[in-house]
């Protein structure tokens, strides 16, 4: 999104971003309108283009922010495990559902993505395409040093990461478990569905 116009408040566009977010993953793109995201906030429709110049572009800012938010956490979490295959995908997959548990800035990106012009959507799947390739590396490692089982990389990757995105569904801090809780066990499924078997 465009730099805030003179007159407008850091603290509304927070407002903005969170309620644009929180009807997006609830009504998808087509679903949701500006209108609702102002009502939402407590402001006139008319100056919400004040802070954006349209739909798109508050999903856009919205969707680049949250992929650039959940790349960051799980490449520091690889950076602060082991240099194994196996420490190294406990820790992006851990990182990747935490991120979906308790991040505020969970945006399912891939359900708006069909909706968005050919410059937008190009720029988010290349960044989408970076994101995956952060798992499809460790385990392309893991199968060389013979840690991980020879598996079909793609469809492997895709299941382990839909795994942790799918919490949103279900996950809620108040119930038995919570976020760590959750993040370690898929963390050890994902693990031990591709590691050597040593019987």
């Amino acid at each position: 999104m465009a730099g805030k116009k003179k007159g407008t408040s850091a603290a509304t566009q927070a407002q903005i971003y969170k309620e644009a977010r929180r009807l997006f993953n609830l009504k998808g793109y087509v679903g949701m309108t500006l209108r609702e995201v102002a009502l939402g906030v407590g402001i006139e429709a008319q100056s919400l283009y004040n802070y954006t110049a349209s739909k798109q572009d508050l999903i856009v800012s919205l969707m680049k922010e949250g992929t650039t938010a959940i790349q960051e956490d799980v490449d520091a979490a690889i950076a602060a495990a082991d240099p194994t295959p196996t420490a190294r995908l406990w820790a992006a997959v851990s990182a990747h559902t935490h991120y979906y548990c308790a991040s505020e800035k969970v945006i399912l990106v891939r359900d708006g993505l069909v909706h968005l012009d050919p410059e937008h959507r190009a720029e988010l799947l290349e960044m989408l395409k970076h994101y995956e390739d952060t798992f499809k590396n460790i385990l392309l490692q893991g199968i060389k040093t013979g840690e991980f089982r020879k598996i079909d990389i793609t469809p492997t990757c895709f299941a382990m990461m839909g795994m942790g995105e799918s919490v949103v569904n279900w996950f809620k801090e108040s119930r038995r478990l919570n976020a760590k809780d959750v993040a370690r066990t898929y963390a050890d499924l994902a693990v031990r569905s591709v590691a050597q078997d040593k019987n």
